[in-house]
């Protein structure tokens, strides 16, 4: 593939994840489902850009306006994988019942009030739609293969030392910082197989092939929302069987863990993760 059949390529994925971004925030009929599915878009799409920058037109704008975006997106997600996670663990266990009913009215909540300040989303469709624009606008023909591939280079630099800080201290911040790497590379990856490109080199991660970053991230992921889930049930005043629960989650994370369960610190209260009645 030459440069400028990879430019133009990148520039058609791009506008694919500016549309599937849309569809879902617009599919009312599943919101829930549809921040989610929105929230993975933006991801991809942020990854994607990361590899895309060129020196004639930076695209900084565009991921400025896309992280903003995913972050008042952040809440809602957040909210209903919570919900997910204390069904699955709670399915067949006496104690659950009640405080998923109340973990899933804050979900709702949180909906109902951001449907208010931004009905159907316009907002937020608006903000996707001007960046769909920019990016229509981007010097894709001055993209270079070599700089892609220098990109993930530096991608999987970054996962090894956001990894070596996570085993090193346990701390479940750089824990998080591993993920988020992690996660990145792995899209970048699949982009690079979607333009039909190659990373240029063998890309490793603890010493694995690049295909263990699906299994790493997926557990790392799973360790996250069950932190968020740990949290709301600490936080849940008159929660009844509130120890039993905790037990449950600790031991969860425990058995999921990517690294000894006895070194990961757990995480301090923040107040913007405050949990409601």
């Amino acid at each position: 593939m030459s440069s400028g059949s990879v430019g133009e390529a990148a520039a058609r994925l791009l506008q694919q994840d500016c549309a599937e971004i849309q569809h879902a925030l617009g599919d009312a009929a599943n919101i829930h489902d549809g921040v989610h599915r929105a929230r993975k878009a933006i991801r991809r799409l942020r990854a994607a850009l990361a590899l895309f920058e060129t020196d004639d037109a930076p695209l900084d704008a565009v991921d400025h306006r896309l992280r903003r975006l995913a972050r008042g997106l952040s809440t809602l997600r957040d909210a209903h994988v919570i919900v997910e996670v204390a069904e699955g663990l709670g399915a067949g266990r006496d104690g659950w019942s009640g405080g998923i009913v109340r973990l899933r009215q804050r979900r709702d909540d949180l909906l109902q009030r951001a449907c208010t300040s931004d009905p159907g989303f316009g907002r937020r469709l608006l903000s996707v739609k001007r960046a769909a624009d920019a990016l229509r606008g981007h010097r894709w023909d001055a993209l270079r293969k070599r700089g892609v591939r220098a990109a993930v280079a530096r991608s999987r630099r970054r996962v090894d030392k956001a990894r070596r800080r996570a085993q090193d201290s346990g701390d479940v911040e750089r824990l998080h910082a591993w993920r988020r790497r992690a996660r990145r590379l792995r899209m970048q990856l699949d982009t690079l197989e979607s333009l039909g490109l190659s990373a240029g080199e063998e890309v490793t991660v603890r010493g694995k092939s690049a295909r263990s970053l699906h299994r790493l991230t997926d557990a790392l992921g799973r360790q996250q929302d069950l932190r968020m889930l740990r949290h709301c049930v600490r936080l849940m005043p008159g929660l009844a069987a509130r120890s039993m629960l905790l037990q449950q989650i600790d031991l969860a994370l425990d058995a999921d863990s990517p690294q000894p369960a006895s070194s990961v610190r757990r995480p301090r209260v923040r107040p913007h993760q405050s949990v409601g009645a």
